[in-house]
């Protein structure tokens, strides 16, 4: 009986640790918001989210106030948006609707460096193979077209 609550104890503990450790993003959004805390705190940090986000000052101001974010929660929108090519609206109404920031950065493929996430594409398909039994004034035709894309046997344009 005792090992059972020593174990459950245990992993207790684990589950609390696990959750209370924060991510490198929640503490840039806790960094921000303190800083912003300080006298002349929210003008210092408006303007260093500005030189980093490339957005004027009077437009984070205004979408700060739109959205009711915070100064943190400000930064991550335009850096996501930055990243992403989406407009600071579109990232900041699904923070808004209760989306977390790891949620809207997967969704945008952007990692929460600010970074664009690289996707690996595949081909959707094979190119069409140049046909091989081709009569002399098929090829002859097929030479003279400047339009001419292999698999395509068409009248040549006027």
């Amino acid at each position: 009986m005792k090992m059972k609550n020593v174990f459950t104890v245990m992993v207790l503990l684990s589950l609390a640790a696990i959750r209370t450790q924060a991510t490198p993003v929640d503490g840039t959004i806790a960094s921000l918001n303190a800083d912003a805390q300080k006298p002349g705190g929210p003008e210092r940090v408006l303007k260093s989210i500005s030189a980093s986000t490339h957005v004027p000052v009077a437009t984070l101001e205004k979408g700060k106030a739109k959205f009711n974010l915070s100064y943190g929660d400000l930064y991550m929108a335009h850096s996501i948006a930055n990243a992403s090519g989406k407009s600071f609206d579109e990232i900041a109404a699904r923070k808004a609707k209760g989306d977390s920031w790891q949620k809207i950065a997967d969704a945008n493929n952007v990692s929460l460096d600010g970074k664009k996430k690289v996707v690996k594409q595949t081909p959707k398909g094979t190119p069409t193979p140049a046909p091989k039994n081709l009569s002399d004034s098929q090829r002859d035709q097929m030479n003279r077209r400047s339009d001419y894309s292999p698999g395509s046997m068409s009248a040549a344009k006027p």
